[in-house]
């Protein structure tokens, strides 16, 4: 009898063990789940903001023609950037906290950058596809890129678009057709 006793309570402990056993299993998947779920929601969030913020800077470049400095006007946190060529005014730099809120110069808390990098050129090559038309546009047109920048964990804000596109959490291009220069 008491043999028959001791088998079922190895048998009940068995049972027990193996069901705590799937039990823990299944836990960490759903803990595994609901960190993966919160990762991609982030990136998710920061992908719209940034999103937002360069279609907010596309439309405000076609608005003023491509003129950073009165782009600039609109933006008091932003800070222009020269070309250390020609000495002229090439990029308009945006530093983000990690709520994408505008910040001051400071890096302190600063995530994320948005940088957009200017320039102006003659209407015919940035239009090249139209002249297959039979339409030649005379004059200038001001082309822009947009790079928005995760700076979390860097040690310093740049002021151009790295050329390595790992470096670039989002891009896009804007152009916008200036004209005939005043003579």
């Amino acid at each position: 009898m008491e043999i028959k006793r001791s088998s079922q309570l190895s048998l009940f402990l068995m049972e027990l063990i193996v069901a705590i056993m799937f039990f823990s299993l299944s836990a960490a998947v759903c803990v595994r789940l609901f960190a993966s779920a919160h990762i991609l929601a982030e990136k998710t969030g920061n992908l719209e903001n940034a999103i937002m913020w360069t279609q907010n800077l596309s439309e405000v470049y076609v608005s003023k023609n491509g003129n950073l400095e009165q782009i600039a006007t609109l933006y008091p946190d932003a800070y222009l950037s020269k070309s250390p060529e020609d000495d002229t005014i090439s990029s308009l730099v945006l530093i983000f906290d990690k709520d994408w809120e505008p910040m001051e110069q400071g890096l302190s808390d600063a995530s994320y950058e948005v940088i957009l990098k200017s320039s102006i050129e003659d209407a015919s090559k940035v239009y090249a596809d139209v002249n297959t038309y039979g339409v030649e546009l005379v004059g200038k047109a001001a082309t822009g890129t947009i790079a928005v920048l995760d700076i979390r964990g860097g040690s310093e804000v740049l002021s151009d678009i790295p050329q390595d596109p790992s470096q670039v959490f989002y891009q896009n291009s804007i152009d916008t057709y200036i004209g005939k220069e005043e003579e």
